[in-house]
């Protein structure tokens, strides 16, 4: 795998609960554009356009579900849990010391040790997930 690639995938696993929380936020905005009510009418005229609630609900939710960004969030949500729920407890460890555990106060080599692994068992395993998360996702 490209050293691009992994680094790109390191990020997106260290932002996943930052992703999550974005997915989220979008999600009640939809629920919220969904639910929201038109204006009471007052009587007074507002233009020469004939008011559509309907109309202008639909036109926000297609900004919103046709968002790329939005789009690939939730791929790389999906491709990193798929990974991530298939590991065994001492890669799972791996991933949530390494890119889940903030602030981040452990070398590679402190994180080897915590995982009772060698250096360059550290490095192959960071190396397998990432490249199953590429794969996933595509990329290679």
């Amino acid at each position: 795998m490209r050293k691009d690639i992994r680094i790109y995938i390191e990020r997106e696993l260290s932002d996943f609960h930052i992703t999550l929380k974005e997915i989220e936020q979008v999600d009640d905005l939809r629920e919220d554009i969904l639910n929201e009510s038109p204006p009471p009418p007052d009587g007074l005229p507002r233009g020469g356009e004939v008011s559509d609630p309907t109309l202008n609900r639909f036109v926000k939710l297609d900004k919103l579900t046709t968002c790329r960004r939005m789009n690939q969030m939730h791929k790389t949500v999906y491709a990193i849990k798929w990974v991530v729920d298939e590991l065994p407890p001492e890669k799972l460890k791996l991933v949530q010391l390494k890119y889940w555990t903030r602030p981040q106060t452990l070398t590679d080599t402190g994180i080897a040790l915590k995982l009772n692994c060698h250096p360059n068992t550290f490095y192959l395993w960071r190396n397998g997930i990432c490249e199953a998360i590429a794969r996933n996702l595509g990329l290679i």
